[in-house]
């Protein structure tokens, strides 16, 4: 019984740790003073204000329903940023409802005439095609908010342009700032849509600001004086016009062949 007991014993008890090699140092136990363990954070990522979308299939059939009067390549030229300033007019409905006007082009054969459409003659020509363009990026980039502001700045800020200077200087600006704002955008900028140009304004349009325009009312009056400046005045002659007269008339007898500087009561 005492043998198989102990046989027991050695079986379920622990084997020593082997001693330490001859020269090396003890490992040293851990220690805890109690300090709390050092915490190290991830590191941050950059993240650029909006990627690049995927835009080589071009767009989505949601886009395709919420611009229904778009045509298809010119909503892919939108998101894709290849619609150029010169061809905003192709996102303006009212030109296609209009009648179209044709040409007969190099080959012999009739082709559609959009000369007329590119010379951008008023601003609504602009704003109208552009609110377009700004609504289709803004669907486009759907949970961004950026952008829209961005947009909406650029918008005021033309409106005020125009107020205040010829439209020919400020089409010329916005062609310039329109194709510059496009590049920007392939790399996921659309903050250029919120900030002014300096030196395109100083150079195109500062210099071109609009006239003092003139009141109808106040252009009457004018004619109206230099007209009284060769008229007789007929109250004067009946004595209820004090010289010199307010309406600018001469103060002369109207008598036929006096002429002098006395009513024409003196005469009776």
């Amino acid at each position: 019984m005492l043998r198989q007991a102990a046989t027991v014993a050695a079986a379920t008890s622990q084997p020593a740790a082997p001693p330490p090699a001859d020269g090396a140092a003890p490992a040293a136990a851990p220690q805890n003073n109690g300090a709390p363990p050092v915490f190290i954070p991830p590191q941050a990522q950059y993240v650029p204000p909006i990627a690049p979308l995927n835009t080589t299939a071009g767009a989505s059939l949601s886009l395709y329903t919420l611009f229904p009067d778009v045509k298809p390549a010119c909503i892919t030229a939108v998101i894709t940023h290849n619609l150029a300033a010169a061809d905003l007019y192709k996102l303006d409905a009212r030109i296609r409802e209009a009648d179209p006007t044709y040409n007969l082009g190099a080959t012999g054969m009739l082709e559609l005439s959009v000369g007329k459409h590119r010379t951008y003659k008023t601003f609504s020509s602009v704003s109208i095609p552009l609110h377009t363009y700004f609504a289709i990026l803004g669907a486009h980039l759907a949970g961004h908010a950026g952008p829209g502001i961005y947009f909406h700045r650029y918008l005021e800020h033309l409106e005020l342009l125009v107020l205040e200077f010829d439209w020919a200087a400020v089409l010329e600006y916005h062609m310039r700032f329109f194709n510059r704002r496009r590049r920007d955008m392939l790399q996921g900028a659309y903050q250029g849509w919120g900030d002014v140009e300096t030196s395109l304004l100083s150079t195109l349009v500062y210099p071109h600001r609009k006239g003092v325009a003139v009141s109808t009312k106040a252009t009457k009056q004018t004619a109206n004086l230099s007209a009284n400046a060769t008229t007789v005045c007929k109250n004067y002659n009946l004595g209820k016009c004090d010289t010199p007269c307010q309406y600018k008339r001469i103060h002369t007898c109207s008598s036929p062949g006096c002429g002098k500087d006395h009513p024409l009561t003196q005469h009776k």
